[in-house]
This record gives structure tokens, sequence and C-alpha cells, in this order.
């Protein structure tokens, strides 16, 4: 009688988190095209629009995953977790501090009108031609057939635009 109990609740326990997988699959599919979109509209560059879009989409299926293990019994497991993958960020986040700053920085320059390809610039004490803006560097080809390369971050704390 105990045992048909427990196998009972939790067959049903298995059922409800089965059904809210569906739903949350469901779910985040439409929240990551609503996030792409989103990026799309603010971003150019397709590599961050990935790269937000990725982010969301595990954030989303880490959370189903925390909130499928208390609908399984195993809430205290799921806080656990949940903790510690908020250290794990912490620490991932502050090792890689400058290459998100980079990052973050590129993609505001990538969308800046005035920082363009071709464009003639001074900055961090180097004057030259843009040749490439990436996600983490700029290159600069400067006056002496030299390539600089700098990181976003030093680039985007101050430049001018130089006319030809």
């Amino acid at each position: 009688m105990v045992l048909e109990t427990v196998l009972l609740a939790t067959s049903i326990s298995i059922v409800k988190a089965l059904v809210f997988l569906v739903f949350a699959g469901i779910a985040i599919r439409l929240s990551s095209d609503i996030i792409r979109k989103a990026a799309s509209h603010k971003f150019s560059e397709p590599v961050v629009v990935d790269l937000i879009t990725d982010s969301g989409r595990f954030l989303l299926w880490f959370w189903a995953l925390l909130m499928t293990m208390s609908i399984l019994g195993f809430s205290g497991l799921a806080a656990s977790m949940g903790t510690a993958a908020g250290f794990v960020a912490l620490g991932v986040s502050f090792a890689l501090k400058n290459v998100i700053s980079d990052t973050v920085a590129g993609a505001y320059l990538a969308q800046d009108p005035d920082f363009n390809s071709g464009d003639r610039v001074e900055t961090d004490g180097s004057e030259g031609v843009i040749e490439d803006v990436g996600l983490r560097k700029t290159r600069l080809r400067l006056d002496n057939s030299n390539l600089r390369v700098l990181n976003n971050t030093d680039v985007e704390k101050k430049w001018t635009l130089l006319e030809e």
C-alpha cells in the first residue's frame, strides 16, 4: 500500500515534470525568437546577435532544469545548483572582465555611424585608417603602413574622426 502510494506520487511528479518541460521548450523557443529579433534591431553583427540569443537560451534552459528538479522534489538540490551557478558566473565574469568589456565596446563601435572601416581616426596615440572593427580588437593601418591592433575598450574611451 505504501509502495503503491509512493509510486503513484512519483509517477505524477514525473508526468508534471515532462509536461512542464514541453511547455518550457515551447516558451524558450518563442523567447529565443523574440530575443533574436530584438538583438537584430540593436546590433548588425551576426556574432553579437548569436551571442545574446545563445546566452538567453542557456539561461532559460538552466532555469527550466532547476524548476524541473523542484517539481521532482529536489528543491534543495535545485537551490544549491542555482547558488553554485551564481558563484561560478561571478568567477567567470571576473576572470573575463577585459574580454567582456572589449566585446561590449566592440559592439558599440560597430554600431557607431561615425566609426567605419576606411575612416581616418586618431586614438590611443595612433593615427591611421580603420581596417577592421572586430568584437574585441580594432585594426588601424598607420601612415607608415604598419598595422596596429588595439583593444576596443581603449579605442572607445577616446577617438577622433579626422578629415581627409
